[in-house]
């Protein structure tokens, strides 16, 4: 069974600083388990659309149930990032997905950033995610790993806000 997450996250930044800083958000200090980032590919599709694939490593952090330690032997997780950046529509829209230790479980992200329609100095960031493990046990699996994604995604939400605020991206404005 797939667990699921849905919420929505406002900046105080126009849409050009929250792309912009999305671009160097790590390291920040709600984010300290990122170990790196790597762009993998870019390009520019026909449309217009900039298409971006990143490679991130994360650092496993967290404390499993005793009766998962025996099961989850990796220290880090490798998850790839896909990103379109449409300049023209004001989207830009992030799809991550752990590939690394998908026999466990596998945690699809899409994040998508528009203009705030009620006040075009924000920027509204809805996220949504997909948990699902394939193991007999996978239910308990798949809640404990919904509870660390609700606890995690205003951390990382916060952490570009601080990164937007610490470096005032907003300067960077166009650089998409």
């Amino acid at each position: 069974m797939v667990k699921e997450y849905f919420g929505t996250y406002t900046f105080p930044f126009n849409w050009e600083a929250v792309v912009s800083g999305f671009w160097v958000k790590y390291p920040n200090p709600y984010s300290k388990h990122v170990v790196s980032e790597d762009v993998v590919s870019r390009s520019l599709s026909e449309n217009n659309v900039l298409v971006t694939k990143r490679l991130l490593v994360k650092e496993r952090n967290f404390h499993m149930p005793k009766w998962a330690e025996k099961y989850v032997t990796f220290k880090n997780v490798f998850v790839i990032e896909e990103s379109y950046c449409d300049v023209n529509k004001k989207t830009f829209t992030s799809f991550t997905r752990n590939f690394s230790s998908n026999s466990l479980m596998t945690i699809i992200e899409k994040c998508v950033y528009t203009i705030d329609p009620n006040n075009p100095n924000q920027t509204i960031c809805t996220k949504q995610a997909h948990i699902f493990s394939p193991l007999l046990f996978g239910s308990g699996i798949e809640q404990f790993a919904l509870k660390r994604f609700k606890k995690n995604a205003d951390k990382a939400s916060q952490g570009l806000q601080w990164i937007l605020e610490k470096f005032q991206v907003n300067k960077f404005k166009g650089y998409c």
